[in-house]
């Protein structure tokens, strides 16, 4: 329990000790700025102000109630969002299985580099995008990018060779990275702390769902009779036509913030922000800070998670592009692997849904759970790589058991929500820990040898030996922050009184990040 003595001698907003350190820090960090443009920059900080004056605290119901609002207004566009990305992006793996690699007059390795190099521009325009989305209204931002990534899908099929196709998924690359690093800085934007893993849970389970529905419209693509154009197109055509659509949508209907949402009264809007508050890591700050940076580049969280991402997607490399291929490989015909497929992302769903639900009903288990979702992959793999080739239903078992690999990236992602402050420290270490996912899934294709089809030794070897790295990545970084929360307690005393909780909550409102901020702790 906090004393006197142990709260004076807290440094950072809110004491006396910290007005005076603000006056020593560099011009770009808070206390520097006037009133107006401080307003100006974080979001929400005159709501919070309001909030702070009236002595408002947000009731259980009232946290119920905004919940569901954003639940029906704002979570189903999210989904969406994720949901096509994940589509359009892995169309390539449905084109497959009906002859595009034939069509295109592809030889080696030459389709698993249109894997790659999707990736390739997505650590381009990974940062960029998330700078656009702190600058300029989010539902702007994402609707000029669907659009975009849309008509480059739908003009896929006008690609008639490897050139032009890699060309094309480059530039796929660059506009969808806006979207998964993105719902990862919204999610933190809109809801509360609690609040944030199975939300972030749900829109990733997307990626299973829009297999599920990727799979049905394959397998129904492969029904058609006497086809005017080659099958694969009609994929990419019937996919960038609805992220066209889906980008009007956003444009009329998703706001920047929960000041700018219109389905919120004023008084909503004051307790939104407030509840987004309390996890002392504030709202939305539309100024880029480089000591925040400098303070991503030192904290092991950052590096820990980018060697987890790069372990965490060579076998999501792998599956991702070449699922359909791996599971016709197991000893089913083309149309069975389309349905199979969609029963792993039904595995997928399942995972992160529970998964999610244990992290927001039961508090500081998301690295237990990390770790468990880690070592079901372990296992699966082991299974995969190692059961004789007769035993394919106990293969496509262990295989559809590999899905569970999205637990531990997804909540990964969580840590990034709930634990970095600062809004540009924020942005960076979602682009690093991006930088790291594009990695891995650059390299992930590679592993996948035709030579050895149908079993793909290296593939499921690479898979395996993935799985190991990111488990042992998890464990630390969860180490490290019981640790951090150990000797910030030890040294500054716990965050228990009334007073305490608002002065972290303002700190953060005050896009100071976790190191300047005392009162945070992380969330496990």
């Amino acid at each position: 329990m906090s004393t006197p003595d142990n709260a004076s001698t807290r440094k950072g907003f809110g004491s006396d000790a910290g007005s005076s350190q603000d006056k020593q820090r560099d011009p770009e960090k808070p206390g520097h700025e006037d009133t107006s443009s401080e307003e100006q920059a974080n979001v929400g900080l005159h709501e919070f102000a309001v909030a702070k004056q009236s002595g408002l605290r947000v009731t259980r119901e009232e946290n119920r109630r905004i919940a569901r609002k954003i639940d029906f207004y704002i979570l189903p566009m999210l989904c969406m969002c994720q949901g096509l990305s994940f589509l359009d992006k892995t169309a390539l793996n449905y084109g497959n299985l009906y002859g595009m690699k034939t069509a295109l007059h592809l030889s080696g390795n030459q389709f698993s580099w249109f894997a790659s190099i999707f990736y390739i521009g997505y650590v381009v325009g990974n940062y960029p995008d998330s700078w656009l989305l702190q600058h300029y209204p989010s539902g702007k931002v994402l609707a000029i990018t669907t659009l975009i990534w849309g008509t480059i899908v739908i003009t896929t099929p006008a690609c008639t060779n490897f050139a032009g196709t890699m060309i094309n998924r480059f530039f796929l690359g660059l506009l969808e990275a806006i979207v998964t690093p993105g719902m990862t800085i919204l999610t933190s934007i809109w809801y509360a702390q609690n609040e944030v893993p199975f939300r972030s849970l749900i829109w990733y389970s997307f990626n299973g769902w829009a297999g599920i529905f990727g799979g049905f419209v394959a397998y129904g693509i492969g029904h058609i009779e006497s086809p005017e154009i080659d099958l694969w197109k009609y994929i990419f055509l019937i996919l960038g036509a609805i992220s066209i659509c889906f980008s009007v949508v956003l444009w009329f209907f998703f706001p920047d913030s929960p000041v700018e949402a219109r389905f919120l009264t004023p008084e909503e809007k004051v307790l939104a922000v407030k509840r987004v508050a309390e996890a002392k890591l504030g709202v939305k700050n539309k100024t880029f800070k480089w000591y925040q940076i400098q303070h991503a580049l030192i904290d092991p969280k950052t590096w820990l998670l980018f060697v987890a991402s790069i372990a965490a997607q060579i076998p999501n490399g792998i599956v991702s592009n070449f699922s359909t291929i791996i599971i016709k490989g197991l000893g089913f015909t083309t149309l069975q692997s389309t349905l199979l497929d969609a029963a792993s992302s039904g595995v997928q769903i399942l995972s992160l849904l529970g998964a999610g639900y244990i992290c927001m009903r039961f508090k500081n288990l998301r690295v237990i759970t990390m770790a468990l979702g880690n070592i079901t992959c372990i296992i699966a793999a082991a299974c995969l790589t190692y059961l004789p080739s007769d035993l394919k239903w106990n293969r496509l078992i262990a295989y559809w058991f590999t899905n569970f690999q999205s637990v531990g990236f997804a909540l990964s992602l969580v840590m990034i929500s709930n634990n970095v402050g600062g809004f540009t420290k924020k942005t960076f270490t979602t682009a690093v820990t991006f930088t790291g996912y594009c990695v891995g899934n650059i390299i992930g294709p590679h592993f996948l040898l035709d030579s050895e089809a149908p079993k793909y030794t290296t593939g499921t070897t690479a898979m395996f030996i993935g799985y190991i790295i990111k488990t042992v990545c998890h464990l630390a970084l969860g180490a490290y922050m019981l640790w951090s929360n150990i000797k910030r307690d030890r040294e500054q005393g716990k965050v228990v009184s009334q007073e305490d909780q608002l002065k972290g909550e303002e700190a953060g409102m005050h896009d100071l990040t976790e190191f300047e901020n005392p009162y945070h702790r992380y969330v496990l």
